[in-house]
């Protein structure tokens, strides 16, 4: 019997968004108009809701350690996860920041189009690619470790080293977008909605609706991750500062990597370690879903889309042998002309110059608390 009473809830729900996901990662592709962080970011997100939703199915009643290659890739898929959202987060609305600044998107040169497509892909890859590989193992406490409902998750020791080089990647890219970006965002987009509907017209750019769509998609991954990321740190700061005698600001090498085997931690630990632990481990399994829902409902429901799924399907299903009827082919198109015809002008010079392309991890105090040979 699963620990969890909402079981099969969660798993299913994972495994719709991640469809939902794929089907608006493949609407992007199929009109081959990139905006970077928002096409990374979908991405992600079926990545994580995917294997949140097997995780969930595979460990629905038991903590068993097992899978171990399976859950190596995954824990460190959850890092890289972790900060790319926030980071796409940072290249979606430094995109609005152009837009809202009355410049051209397309960028002037050859030379500035390189230099940001290099910034995408640092901000983008580069470093969650960092931060999940030798950053990562720098803190981590073992292999990685099972929670009883959820799965494998990675696992950090609890110090003052892994707020800097793990938890601080949540914090620092929203942070910029809400100080930097955002007061020139949202003023632009209230106060002057007329001068930039006639800029994005006269320079063959984004809608205005599209520019509300994409503003709302960073916003609610702003909303998800920041306040929490903040509540977190606050609370592991007030914890190290509690500890008697006061942990080492690095516990050490040979500490962090001996007794280096994964660990279970079953549901009922998993309550009684802490209310504010437990509801951490929740919201870190359902702010993906959420964000994802999100993503699918701003972009993945436009007539656009839907023509997309459409040419979609007839692919497919001509390689089983089916035709659509005149009808349908007729039907199609309406639906083309009536919601495709604006995206064709509103929308590549959006994403002309970019190129072809949180989850937050989660304090694992357990990872050092279960081995009682080795105090933090």
């Amino acid at each position: 019997m699963a620990a969890d009473p909402s079981y099969p809830l969660y798993p299913v729900l994972c495994i719709i968004t991640a469809a939902f996901g794929l089907l608006a990662l493949s609407t992007t592709f199929v009109r081959r108009s990139y905006n970077f962080g928002v096409a990374w970011l979908c991405l992600w997100l079926f990545v994580e809701t995917l294997t949140n939703g097997i995780n969930a199915i595979i460990w629905a009643d038991n903590d068993d350690v097992k899978l171990y290659v399976y859950c190596d890739i995954v824990t460190h898929l959850q890092v890289v996860g972790s900060v790319v959202k926030p980071m796409s987060t940072l290249l979606i609305t430094r995109r609005l920041y152009l837009i809202a600044s009355l410049q051209s998107v397309e960028l002037p040169s050859a030379r500035a189009r390189r230099a940001d497509l290099l910034m995408n892909w640092t901000l983008g890859l580069v470093a969650p690619l960092l931060v999940a590989g030798p950053l990562y193992y720098i803190v981590q406490g073992v292999r990685f470790q099972v929670y009883e409902v959820f799965g494998c998750s990675s696992a950090t020791v609890f110090s003052a080293t892994t707020i800097l080089l793990v938890r601080s990647w949540s914090i620092i890219p929203p942070l910029i977008s809400v100080l930097i970006y955002y007061p020139k965002v949202f003023s632009t987009f209230h106060r002057h909605s007329r001068d930039v509907n006639r800029f994005l017209r006269t320079n063959n750019s984004v809608s205005r609706t599209n520019y509300f769509r994409i503003l709302v998609l960073a916003s609610v991954d702003v909303v998800l991750t920041l306040p929490k990321a903040i509540v977190s740190l606050v609370f592991e700061i007030l914890v190290l500062r509690e500890l008697k005698p006061r942990p080492n600001f690095y516990p050490g090498w040979h500490f962090i990597h001996t007794d280096w085997d994964p660990i279970g931690v079953s549901y009922h630990e998993m309550k009684i370690n802490g209310k504010f632990n437990f509801v951490e481990i929740y919201w870190d399994q359902w702010s993906p879903l959420v964000l994802a829902l999100v993503l699918f409902v701003l972009f993945g429901l436009t007539g656009e889309a839907r023509a997309s799924y459409w040419r979609i399907a007839c692919f497919v299903g001509w390689w089983f042998g089916w035709k659509p009827s005149a009808r349908d082919r007729r039907v199609a198109a309406l639906d083309t002309i009536e919601f495709g015809a604006q995206a064709q002008v509103s929308e590549p010079a959006l994403y002309a110059d970019v190129g072809t392309p949180s989850s937050y991890v989660s304090s694992k105090t357990s990872a050092v608390g279960d081995r009682e040979d080795k105090p933090v």
